[in-house]
């Protein structure tokens, strides 16, 4: 019988964190799955743990490769899946036992393209747990959620992930849809945006599996990316073509807009306190973005709930960057004064 679902788990140096994810895979109510682990040139011993687990289960699959990237890893895992849905779930996270049993049941309930669900958010450094549901359960077609739930999810980040999906895998196959390895951060909103402008039935579960780990040592977002700018342009070219589709798109691609001008200027901060960087390069990497023309509408879709930022959108549209530089080096230090 072919496994209804694909467990799909990337996993690069992960040997800390791969005894709690695969006691959460194998432990699920649910047995019509398989586990594709995809150990993605791994230099510690994640690969002979994997080994010595799928040895025990001949549900877990796993799969050695050079290092492709989390990107490059997921992609592997879509290629060998064979369950009528995948789902993403990463190594240094935990989730619920009844994840694929109780999300499965509503996919083949309502004939669903796309699952999401709920989550929570788990701060390492605090220890604390912060609850991330959301309000109702949505069932509908693409235009109903993009009209009437689509911001909702975005505000609660449930539209962003990977790992909250549970999604048909012929649909991924019919659309060629993948995660691309050139952007190496941000991935996962950028697949987000391609996936929700194909997918036709949705259901959003209101209820939360998934504890998110966060983690502020490491993170990929605290790392300084040249191509960051890159990443999170890309992201929003697609986000606005799913727009597009729909007439009645103002709100909605105002919110996308939103996203891309917080991220950039978080960028913007970024390029102008950091020490590594000439001034030559600050003034190159602001230059770009400031003289970007989808950068540039997108922000005149933004009105900042925080004066400050309105003050650099501004700054940003009559393009002067040696202040942009020096309006973040002085808001830098007084932060960290406090």
């Amino acid at each position: 019988m072919s496994p209804e679902v694909s467990i799909i788990v990337p996993v690069y140096n992960g040997e800390n964190y791969i005894d709690a994810c695969l006691k959460c895979a194998l432990k699920q109510t649910y047995e019509n799955i398989e586990i594709i682990a995809v150990n993605d040139g791994s230099k510690d011993r994640s690969g002979e743990i994997l080994d010595e687990y799928a040895k025990k289960d001949s549900r877990l699959k796993v799969i050695h490769q050079e290092n492709k990237g989390l990107s490059g890893a997921r992609n592997t895992g879509i290629h060998a899946a064979s369950g009528k849905y995948v789902i993403f779930f990463d190594v240094d996270d935990t989730f619920e036992e009844t994840v694929i049993e109780d999300n499965i049941k509503l996919a083949q309930e309502h004939q669903a393209d796309v699952v999401m669900f709920c989550f929570w958010y788990y701060d390492v450094d605090t220890k604390q747990l912060k609850p991330n549901a959301m309000e109702r359960l949505f069932v509908g077609t693409n235009k109903e959620y993009f009209e009437n739930y689509l911001i909702q999810t975005m505000e609660t980040e449930v539209f962003n992930a990977p790992w909250n999906k549970m999604i048909r895998k012929d649909l991924l196959d019919s659309n060629q849809l993948y995660f691309d390895p050139k952007y190496p951060i941000y991935e996962d909103i950028i697949f987000a945006s391609k996936l929700l402008g194909v997918a036709e039935k949705l259901v959003v579960n209101n209820k939360m599996y998934y504890k998110y780990f966060v983690r502020s040592s490491g993170s990929l977002i605290t790392r300084f990316y040249d191509t960051f700018f890159d990443c999170v342009s890309e992201y929003y070219k697609h986000a606005a073509a799913y727009c597009a589709k729909y007439e009645n798109n103002d709100k909605q691609k105002a919110r996308f807009a939103k996203l891309y001008a917080t991220l950039t200027l978080m960028h913007l901060k970024q390029i102008s306190c950091r020490k590594e960087l000439a001034k030559e390069r600050k003034m190159q990497l602001i230059g770009r973005i400031c003289n970007d023309s989808q950068f540039r509408d997108a922000l005149m879709l933004v009105h900042f709930d925080v004066p400050k930022k309105n003050i650099m959108k501004k700054m940003i549209l009559e393009k002067k960057c040696a202040l942009i530089c020096f309006c973040y080096k002085v808001l830098g230090k007084i932060s960290r004064q406090h």
